[in-house]
């Protein structure tokens, strides 16, 4: 038995959940592992053969496609988005002006509509019926002010795509990026899934996991991440073609192409949590960057993890829902510092002066959410309700969480103080209070007081 197959045992034991697949890339070989079963409904175990949604970790396949087309000279990165989509409408129209393709894959469109869901169908129109409704939503930021995690700008990135093709999304991945990287076990309906070996998600539940009742997210929102179904196998050929000096790889995209996918474009809002490149999530770990991207899927977690430096690779799903997240905490802790030697990831330095906690107070909102903050005594209580009807089907509102300020602009579990922050402050609203939170890689505005 392999090590890495010994620390996937281990970490599915030891997390709870049902099962797991691993693969790493290193020395131009391809090491995999699996434990766990891939779907507690049928029992069948989990293989390196599985097939898992792979979440938005199909952004960066999007983006790839997408530079294709840069190279080819169909797109240009800085040109306006109403060039190629000149019905687009939002709700705030000079947003929609100074909109730019490369807004789209930084995660800095502004748009909130992050998690925009709707019905409008599924096939190849779903991703055109889609872009309308972004005419209701509002603007969190002018275009390129901030990075803010959004799924609505790689949705805007496919429309691009197939406008500029001729062709549906699926079919231009399909085409132009499945069949030159020579990727047989890549696909995006249950329909072809059901013929190999599929995971699917499981969640917590009164007597242990249970299977999801939901497979997949709707079309529309593709691009973004909702129906590429594929494998380790696949993915690491797909990863490796980012990766130029590995002679072993195929490559897609020129190296210039690449390097503009990897370099630095925007920091985070807290630029110790990170950078972003065209798609790639930057992480610092002492003086060396790790290009990443995590997926989620009804009851499933995808990570990616590429170092750039030395042609290595990983990639990981876990069906546990909540339980996954630990899952890979440990497993990137045991990859990318045991085994490929990296330091401790770089954090924000949270030594500075606590401000009072009513700098925190008010009432945030964003897409489908609304987030109270209120005094809890000597701590915060921050309470999370859905305001979307689609978002919050099937769950209810999340219990209150006591929080405390740490640092000048973060924020704490009061209750877990040995746990990274919960969130951070971002600048001031004019009147004395954070004018946004930074909470999972995604900004929400102060609206005022509760």
């Amino acid at each position: 038995m392999t090590e890495l197959q010994e620390t996937v045992q281990e970490l599915v034991a030891r997390s709870g959940v049902p099962g797991a697949v691993v693969g790493v890339l290193e020395d131009g070989r391809i090491e995999t592992a699996a434990a766990g079963v891939a779907n507690m409904n049928s029992g069948v175990e989990m293989t390196p053969d599985t097939l898992f949604l792979t979440g938005s970790i199909t952004k960066v396949w999007t983006t790839t496609l997408l530079m294709s087309l840069v190279e080819q000279g169909l797109v240009d990165l800085d040109a306006p988005v109403k060039r190629y989509l000149p019905d687009l409408v939002l709700g705030d129209s000079e947003a929609a002006d100074a909109l730019a393709v490369r807004h789209l894959v930084t995660h800095s469109t502004g748009i909130d509509a992050s998690d925009l869901i709707a019905d409008v169908g599924d096939g190849d129109e779903a991703i055109a019926n889609w872009v309308p409704l972004l005419r209701d939503v509002g603007q969190l930021f002018p275009p390129g002010e901030y990075f803010s995690y959004n799924n609505a700008g790689f949705v805007l990135a496919g429309r691009i795509i197939e406008v500029v093709t001729g062709e549906s999304f699926s079919a231009a991945m399909r085409q132009r990026l499945f069949a030159p990287l020579g990727l047989e076990r890549s696909m995006f309906t249950a329909k072809e899934a059901i013929l190999h070996r599929m995971a699917i998600g499981h969640s917590p539940g009164d007597s242990g996991m249970v299977p999801t009742k939901l497979f997949m997210m709707p079309e529309c929102l593709g691009p973004a991440g909702t129906t590429l179904i594929t494998s380790v196998q696949d993915t690491l050929t797909f990863v490796g073609s980012h990766l130029p000096t590995l002679t072993s790889a195929k490559h897609l995209l020129s190296p210039e192409s690449v390097d503009q996918m990897t370099a630095h474009h925007l920091d985070f809002p807290v630029p110790e949590t990170g950078s972003v490149g065209l798609s790639w999530l930057r992480k610092q770990y002492g003086d060396r960057v790790v290009l990443t991207h995590g997926g989620g899927s009804y009851g499933g977690v995808a990570m990616v993890g590429v170092l750039p430096d030395s042609d290595a690779a990983y990639i990981a799903f876990a069906n546990g829902g909540p339980a996954s997240m630990p899952f890979h905490k440990e497993l990137a802790e045991a990859l990318l510092q045991d085994r490929f030697g990296l330091s401790a990831p770089v954090a924000p330095d949270l030594s500075d002066p606590e401000p009072e906690p009513s700098r925190y107070h008010g009432r945030y909102v964003c897409w489908g959410c609304e987030l109270t903050i209120t005094g809890d005594g000597d701590a915060l209580c921050y309470q999370a309700r859905f305001t979307d009807p689609v978002l919050g089907r099937n769950r209810s509102d999340p219990p209150p969480v006591r929080l405390r300020p740490i640092g000048g602009r973060g924020l704490a579990l009061a209750d877990h103080p040995d746990q990274p922050p919960f969130g951070y402050g971002v600048g001031d609203d004019g009147s004395g209070h954070s004018e946004f939170l930074f909470l999972m890689d995604r900004l929400v505005r102060r609206m005022g007081d509760n």
